[in-house]
This record gives structure tokens, C-alpha cells and sequence, in this order.
């Protein structure tokens, strides 16, 4: 564990590159990397973490117009169909920007009922059977980024549902998960839109290709459309800074650059009027 450096990172890296892996697979395999050795920082084993500072770069698609983004109007149709048990968690994936994953590692702990907040402080991922591994089943480690380490407000009526959600299960444990299957364990990412969301799009009418992620689009999509900017939307959303929403959905602020220029000269008017 000593001998590895800053250099031996980016051989690794390198040899990687060369037989075939993609920048995605390349940075998790990265984090799995910086991870493991931020925890031999932490015992001594190293002064510093040699996997930090490296550059994965990592091409961010474009959202596009019709890439399953859901309207206000079509959230409440999904919800509809979405079981009693889960309503509270699309709504939050809505309103909060979640990540499926940051909305499977949240905790009962991550809600404050004072200041109505939802705290993101941690992930949990689906593992699958690698090799002759035993089955973990799923793994839990840190938000994306920092940024990704963040409290949004929701509104009381969300919080309301929630409490309520928590109150049903007669369990009050502060550590355990906020949302559980109805045996008692925490979310599965993959089995959530399967065996929920997929099958409320279609009960509702809504094409089944939309994705769970693709309601922390939405979240978005509804905040440009209510003329927010980005660096607010960024911060909602965990992303390390606005260059990151505005490639993603620059586009989308089109319309909101329409409106801002009529309520400008609006404004020209009505004070060209007192003059």
C-alpha cells in the first residue's frame, strides 16, 4: 500500500485506457481506487491520498428536448399510479433534484422537521455478482461530488407525507433508511423503476422509457421554466458548479431568456411612464 504513488495512479489509469475502458467505468473505478486509499490515509498507512488530483474526463450529454423530462402536469399523473408507500419518494425525487441513488442512501436522520430540509450525505448503489465475490447486494459511499453533499428545502405538505410514511412503520430509529421496501429494506435504484415507476408510467399513460433519473431532469427542467438561474439550480442539484447545469440544460433557458427580455422592457415602460 506504501508504494503507491501519484504516478502509479496514472500508469493504472493509463494501461486501463489502453485495453478499452470507457471515461465512466474509468472514473468509478477511480473512486472505488481513492476510496479504499483515502481509508489508508485515515489509518497511516499513507500521508496522502494518491488517487485525488486526477482528471477523468467524463462527456456530459446534452439533455434534449423530449429525452423523458415530465411536466408538472405529468408528474401528478405518474404520482397517481405511483403505491401510497412510494408517492413520498417520486414527489422528493421532483422536488429535491435527487439523484436515485442519493434518494435510495437517505436516512431518517437526513430529514430535519424543524426547518423542513432533506440533507444528502450519502449513496446507496446495486452491486451485482462479480466472479466468485459473494452477493452484497448493494454498496453505500459518498454523494457524486462534494457539491453532491447538500440540504435543499421541500415543502411542509412533503414533509407531512413523510412523517406520516415514518409514523406507519412504528419503527422511529433515526439511522434507519428513510425509504424501505415493504420488507423492510432499503431501495433498490434498479428494482425501484421496475417494479415502480415503470409500471405507473404506464398505468398513467406516460411513455415507460422515462427514467427514474430522468425526474431530477424534470426538477430542473420546472425550475428554468420558473425563471431560476443557475447557479441556484447547481446548487440544488449537487452539481460542482453552474458550467455543469448550463451544458446540461442551456438549451432549456432559452424560453427563460424571452421572458426575462419582455419583463425588462416591461419595466422600460412602466418607469418611462412616471418620467
Amino acid at each position: 500500500m506504501g508504494s503507491i504513488d501519484y504516478a502509479a495512479v496514472e500508469l493504472f489509469l493509463a494501461d486501463r485506457r489502453e485495453k478499452g475502458l470507457g471515461p465512466k467505468t474509468l472514473r468509478e473505478r477511480l473512486s472505488v481506487l481513492s476510496l479504499i486509499l483515502k481509508f489508508a490515509v485515515k489509518a497511516r498507512a499513507l500521508s496522502e491520498n494518491p488517487a485525488a488530483g486526477h482528471e477523468v474526463v467524463v462527456r456530459r450529454n446534452k439533455l434534449r428536448e423530449g429525452d423523458g423530462v415530465l411536466s408538472m402536469e405529468q408528474v401528478h399523473q405518474l404520482a397517481a399510479h405511483v403505491p401510497d408507500r412510494y408517492k413520498p419518494a417520486v414527489w422528493l425525487l421532483v422536488f429535491a433534484g435527487l439523484r436515485p441513488a442519493e434518494l435510495c442512501g437517505l436516512r431518517v436522520r437526513d430529514v430535519d422537521f424543524v426547518h423542513h430540509e432533506v440533507s444528502v450525505r450519502a449513496t446507496v448503489m446495486p452491486v451485482h455478482r462479480y466472479g466468485d465475490e459473494p452477493y452484497r447486494g448493494r454498496v453505500e459511499g459518498p454523494p457524486k461530488t462534494d457539491a453532491g453533499d447538500r440540504t435543499t428545502p421541500i415543502p411542509e405538505w412533503l414533509f407531512q407525507d413523510l412523517a406520516k410514511m415514518i409514523a406507519a412503520r412504528g419503527n422511529l430509529d433515526r439511522d434507519g433508511f428513510l425509504f424501505q421496501t415493504r420488507y423492510g429494506n432499503p431501495l433498490n435504484r434498479d428494482h425501484f423503476r421496475e417494479d415502480v415507476v415503470r409500471p405507473a408510467l404506464r398505468a398513467a399513460g406516460l411513455p415507460d422509457k422515462v427514467r427514474t433519473y430522468d425526474l431530477r431532469h424534470s426538477h430542473a427542467s420546472l425550475l428554468i421554466e420558473l425563471g431560476a438561474n443557475p447557479l441556484a439550480i447547481a446548487q440544488r442539484m449537487g452539481h460542482a458548479d453552474a458550467t455543469v447545469t448550463l451544458r446540461v440544460y442551456g438549451h432549456l433557458f432559452k424560453g427563460t431568456q424571452q421572458k426575462l427580455s419582455e419583463k425588462l422592457d416591461a419595466l422600460r415602460e412602466a418607469t418611462a411612464n412616471n418620467r
